[in-house]
C-alpha cells in the first residue's frame, strides 16, 4: 500500500541510487493513483490540500528521476546487452521503444557511412512541414503547402500515410 511516508522512502532511494532502478511494486502506477485519489477527497473535506500537493510533486520526482535512469539504461543496453532490473510494465514498454529507435538509427547511420545509396521519391507537400533530419541523415526543408521535393523515400512513405504529402505523379 502507498503512503505518503512510501512515497518520501521511494524518493530517497532513487536518489541514493544515481545508475539502478529501486524495486517498486508491479501495480505501483495504480497504487498511486488510488492513494492521490483518496489524499483528493480528504483534501476536499479537510481543505487542506499541502499533503496532496507534495505527495503529488514526490511521485512527479520518482517519475522523472526514473525516466532519467532509463534512458541511460537503454543506451548502455544497446552497447552492452545488459538488461535492467526493477522496471514496471509500463517502463519497460518505454524501454522497448527506445531500444528499437536507437537500433533503427544505428543501422541507417552505419547505412549512410558505408555509402549504401538511398533510394528517393519526389512528393509535393499538402501542409507546411518544418526542417527535418531524414532517414539518410540529412537536413531536409523547411517546406510550405504546395512545395515539392525529393526526400529519402522511407521518409516520403511516412510523410504520405500521415496526409502531409503525396506522390508526384511519372515518378
Amino acid at each position: 500500500m502507498i503512503t505518503y511516508e512510501t512515497l518520501r522512502k521511494i524518493l530517497q532511494e532513487e536518489n541514493d541510487n544515481k545508475i539502478k532502478l529501486s524495486m517498486l511494486p508491479e501495480r505501483f502506477l495504480q497504487e498511486v493513483r488510488e492513494y492521490l485519489d483518496k489524499k483528493e477527497e480528504m483534501a476536499k473535506e479537510k481543505g487542506d490540500k499541502w499533503e496532496l500537493q507534495t505527495a503529488k510533486q514526490r511521485f512527479g520526482g520518482v517519475m522523472e528521476l526514473r525516466e532519467r535512469k532509463i534512458m541511460n539504461l537503454t543506451l548502455s543496453f544497446v552497447r552492452t546487452g545488459a538488461a535492467p532490473e526493477n522496471m514496471l510494465p509500463e517502463e519497460n514498454e518505454l524501454f522497448e521503444s527506445i531500444v528499437k529507435r536507437i537500433k533503427d538509427f544505428h543501422e541507417r547511420r552505419d547505412n549512410a557511412m558505408s555509402g549504401k545509396r538511398q533510394a528517393f521519391k519526389t512528393i509535393a507537400f499538402l501542409q507546411e512541414i518544418p526542417q527535418f533530419v531524414g532517414i539518410d541523415l540529412g537536413c531536409y526543408g523547411p517546406y510550405a503547402q504546395g512545395d515539392i521535393a525529393t526526400v529519402p523515400e522511407e521518409n516520403a512513405k511516412v510523410l504520405v500515410e500521415k496526409g502531409a504529402a503525396e506522390p508526384v505523379a511519372n515518378e
